[in-house]
C-alpha cells in the first residue's frame, strides 16, 4: 500500500523569519564606538576597534592595544492575530554580540592588528503556541568575521588601511509543519486534502530543524582618513559583501497530534478504509509519512551579507571636545532580493523566496568630551531607514539592529 499512496508535503521555508526591517546588521562592536552612537570613521577610537570602525585608524597607534568585550541585546516584541485577537510575545533570550581586537603600533607610521566581530546576526524565539510557528519559531543567523588588518600613515595628513575578511556563517531554522496544508494523492489520480478528514488548520504533525554553515575567505575591508587641518578630519570605509553558500542538514521529527479518526474514511482505488477510532498518528506512520516523505537530508542556501559604505567627519570644537557625524549606506537592495532553499531530495520541495530588500541608510551623530586621562564622556544619536519593504515585514521578522 505504501507504493500506491503519495503525500504532497509543503515545507514553508522560514529563513526570512530571521530577517528584520533593518536587515540583520549589527553595529554594537566596540565600547568606545557605542558611546558615540557608532560614529568615528573620521576619528576612530584610539584602540583596536578601529579595525572595524575604520582600518586606517591603526596607523599612528603606539604599543599594544587589546580590547575584548560584548554587547548584550534583547529584542522585545509581540504579535496580535487578526482573526483571534490573541497576542503572543517574543521569548528572546539575551544575546551576546562579541568583539575582540588586538592591535600593535609596529612603527610610528605602521599599525597592524586582528579583529573578531559580528557585523551581521539575528535571533528570534517564539513560543510553540504562536500562530506563526509554521513559518518559524526559533531562528538564528550569525556571521563571525576575523579580520587581519594593516594601516599606514602615508603623510601626516593621510592614513590608509585594509584588512582581509575570513567569515564563518551559521543559520538555524526551527518550524512546525501544519497537517491541514497537506494533501493525499491516491491512484486515479485522486487528491484529497487532509482537511477533508476533519483536520483543522493549525494541526502540528512534524517539526523541521534546518542547520547550515560555511567558513571562507571572502572580501576585504578598506579605510582612509584625511586630516584636513588640526581640527577637521574626514574619513571613509568600505566593507565588501560576503557571499556565503551555506550547506548543512534538515531533520524532521514527528509531533503527536493526539487526534482520533471520528468516522470511517473510505479511500478510492480499492484501498482499505481508515476505520473510525484509529489514531491519526498511527495512520500517518502506516502510510510512511515520516519514514519516506520526511527523510533527513542535506539542505543548502545562499545568503550574501551586503557591502557597507561609510563616510564621516569629525571636528574639534576645542582641544577637549570633538563632534562627529557619519553616514552609512548598506546595499541590501543589491544583495538580498531572493533567497533559495534547496533540499537534496524531492520532498519537501525546494523553494525560491523573493525578499526584495531595499538599501538602508544610517545617520549618526556623536560627541566626546575628554576631561582628563581617567574621565571621558561620550554621547550620540542615530537614525536608520528600513531595509525590508512593508509587504515583507511580518511578526516573524523583527530587527536586532
Amino acid at each position: 500500500m505504501r507504493r500506491s499512496v503519495r503525500y504532497a508535503l509543503f515545507l514553508v521555508a522560514g529563513f526570512p523569519a530571521l530577517l528584520g526591517a533593518q536587515g540583520f546588521g549589527l553595529y554594537e562592536l566596540g565600547t568606545c564606538g557605542m558611546g558615540r552612537a557608532g560614529t568615528g570613521v573620521a576619528t576612530p577610537c584610539p584602540d583596536g576597534s578601529a579595525i572595524f570602525f575604520d582600518p586606517a585608524g591603526l596607523a599612528g597607534l603606539q604599543g599594544w592595544h587589546v580590547s575584548v568585550g560584548g554587547s548584550f541585546i534583547k529584542v522585545h516584541g509581540g504579535f496580535t492575530g487578526d482573526a483571534t485577537g490573541a497576542k503572543t510575545d517574543l521569548e528572546n533570550p539575551w544575546v551576546v554580540v562579541p568583539h575582540a581586537y588586538v592591535a600593535y603600533g609596529a612603527t610610528p607610521k605602521l599599525g597592524v592588528g586582528v579583529g573578531l566581530f559580528v557585523p551581521y546576526g539575528l535571533e528570534t524565539n517564539w513560543p510553540l503556541s504562536f500562530d506563526g510557528r509554521f513559518t518559524g519559531y526559533k531562528n538564528i543567523i550569525r556571521s563571525l568575521y576575523i579580520q587581519p588588518t594593516a594601516a599606514y600613515q602615508v603623510t601626516p595628513r593621510l592614513s590608509v588601511g585594509a584588512g582581509l575578511d575570513i567569515v564563518h556563517g551559521r543559520v538555524e531554522l526551527n518550524q512546525r509543519l501544519d497537517l491541514a496544508d497537506q494533501v493525499l494523492t491516491l491512484p486515479g489520480p485522486t487528491i484529497i486534502p487532509f482537511t477533508a478528514f476533519g483536520i483543522t488548520p493549525g494541526t502540528d504533525f512534524a517539526n523541521a530543524h534546518l542547520e547550515a554553515s560555511q567558513t571562507k575567505v571572502t572580501g576585504a575591508h578598506f579605510g582612509v582618513i584625511v586630516k584636513v587641518n588640526d581640527r577637521l578630519s574626514i574619513g571613509g570605509r568600505y566593507l565588501m559583501h560576503a557571499k556565503l553558500d551555506y550547506t548543512g542538514t534538515a531533520t524532521f521529527d514527528s509531533v503527536p497530534t493526539g487526534i482520533i479518526i471520528p468516522t470511517t474514511i473510505v479511500l478510492p482505488g480499492g484501498l482499505p478504509p481508515i476505520p473510525a477510532g484509529a489514531p491519526l498518528d498511527a495512520v500517518l506512520s502506516q502510510f510512511g509519512v515520516y519514514s519516506t516523505l520526511l527523510p533527513d537530508q542535506a539542505v543548502a542556501t545562499t545568503i550574501t551579507n551586503p557591502e557597507q559604505f561609510v563616510f564621516g567627519v569629525s571636528y574639534k570644537v576645542r582641544s577637549d571636545v570633538t563632534l562627529l557625524a557619519d553616514y552609512q549606506l548598506t546595499r541590501w537592495g543589491k544583495r538580498f532580493q531572493i533567497l533559495p532553499i534547496v533540499f537534496s531530495l524531492p520532498s519537501p520541495p525546494s523553494r525560491l523566496l523573493y525578499t526584495q530588500y531595499n538599501d538602508a541608510s544610517d545617520f549618526r551623530l556623536g560627541a566626546e568630551w575628554v576631561k582628563n586621562a581617567k574621565l571621558t564622556l561620550r554621547g550620540g544619536y542615530l537614525y536608520n531607514t528600513a531595509a525590508a519593504p512593508p509587504q515583507t515585514v511580518t511578526p516573524h521578522r523583527l530587527p536586532v539592529h
